[in-house]
């Protein structure tokens, strides 16, 4: 009889933030940065708002790792952009760093966290127990998948204590099969403090022009800070693509966001075709510290992704079909992976204040007088990075606010 094991993400991410280079290994820095290209690059096709997490599909392939072999584990490795055993001491210390994180008391919450829920009588390799608490401190739970509805709502209750109670019943008694064996679970939850407010009197209705040339009114945010920030060209021979860059800081400074936003007469996919794991690179070491005036849209994203489509388009296939060699986690040559899901949220707003999902962002405007600005009323791409190891936590675009903000109101209606 087949064993199937269902390869779940949870994820809840609400942001606003702030970006700097970061002095950590270049190896590591080039490997998320890498996957948040290449998840991007596959992603951006699909809708028009998206957003997806690098950092939670990389602790997750990770954590697969630990138990694969031959093709199955050469595809996840290449994915991760490791290649030898040094590197994988560099990922070790990476998760150490980012772990060390979520223990200590900071002007901000970032909750990292994994779990392995496990059908009871599986029998399920004590060595791959042993490194994914090891290195992803992953909490090892039993249960009986034959009770769908009591596996829901214990996974349901762990994501909601992770994440704050931001996220509630995660998961349904519908995602398990009969054959369901083992569940890997992830959560990541961020909520900071911007390090200026964008205040709230300030925040009215601009036009807002989306992808196909129609208009429409949403809220916008206003504030004048000195801050990261640059003009960028980027091309080939005459046909240069103009496009800002700009950082906005979280107190702390351990968190960073940084918008791209193309020229007005630049559409968002002439920028998008330009995008390398080295551009982005770019954009974090060269930008300089500028006056500017900002305008940025207030908004929340949530969004499912199906992480099976996109790391078959990664050439990640091996660990999804019957005959992988998962071995290092069982000793059932009849196990895959079934399913793999990730959920993100996001959310930017002057202060913080709404109860769901909210991201803290308190400032205090600092007024200057600038020639430069940053007026975010056209489709922008977003990236949220943790700067001390280079991790790209979230990485997304933001073309339609009319899409989330009708989406907000119907929630908010019920």
């Amino acid at each position: 009889m087949m064993r199937s094991a269902l390869f779940q993400s949870l994820l809840l991410i609400t942001a606003g933030t702030y970006l700097t280079c970061s002095p950590i290994s270049n190896l590591m820095a080039d490997s998320t940065t890498h996957l948040a290209v290449d998840l991007y690059q596959v992603l951006h096709c699909f809708k028009e708002n998206i957003i997806h997490s690098p950092l939670g599909t990389a602790l997750l392939l990770g954590m697969i790792q630990l138990g694969a072999k031959g093709k199955a584990l050469n595809e996840i490795r290449h994915a991760l952009n490791l290649q030898g055993n040094e590197d994988s001491e560099e990922f070790s210390l990476l998760l150490q760093t980012l772990f060390s994180v979520t223990s200590e008391k900071k002007e901000f919450t970032f909750n990292l966290a994994n779990a392995l829920y496990l059908q009871e009588g599986f029998i399920v390799k004590e060595q791959y127990l042993h490194s994914n608490k090891e290195f992803f401190q992953a909490a090892i739970k039993l249960v009986n998948f034959q009770d769908p509805k009591a596996c829901a709502e214990t996974i349901s209750t762990w994501v909601e204590n992770k994440t704050d109670g931001k996220i509630k019943n995660i998961v349904s008694s519908e995602e398990f099969g009969p054959l369901t064996r083992l569940i890997l679970v992830n959560a990541i939850y961020f909520k900071g403090d911007w390090k200026q407010k964008f205040r709230q009197e300030a925040t009215h209705d601009m036009d807002f022009t989306k992808r196909d040339g129609s208009v429409i009114k949403i809220p916008m945010m206003h504030l004048q800070m000195r801050t990261k920030f640059g003009n960028c060209s980027h091309g080939l021979y005459c046909n240069n693509v103009h496009y800002q860059v700009l950082e906005l800081p979280y107190k702390g400074k351990e968190f960073s966001l940084v918008l791209t936003l193309p020229s007005e007469d630049v559409s968002i996919e002439e920028v998008e075709k330009l995008i390398t794991a080295q551009l982005v690179k770019d954009w974090f070491a060269d930008i300089q510290e500028e006056d500017v005036e900002i305008s940025l849209p207030r908004f929340k994203m949530e969004q499912t992704v199906n992480l099976q489509e996109i790391l078959h388009s990664l050439n990640v296939t091996e660990i999804f079909n019957g005959g992988c060699d998962l071995s290092g986690i069982t000793e059932s040559s009849e196990i895959h992976v079934s399913k793999a899901i990730q959920k993100v949220c996001i959310e930017v707003n002057e202060d913080g204040s709404e109860a769901a999902a909210s991201s803290s962002t308190q400032m205090a405007a600092i007024m200057s007088m600038s020639h430069n600005q940053f007026a975010a009323n056209r489709p922008f791409l977003f990236i949220l990075k943790h700067n001390p190891t280079g991790s790209i936590v979230f990485m997304g675009r933001l073309a339609n606010p009319e899409i989330e903000n009708t989406r907000r109101r119907d929630m908010e209606s019920l």
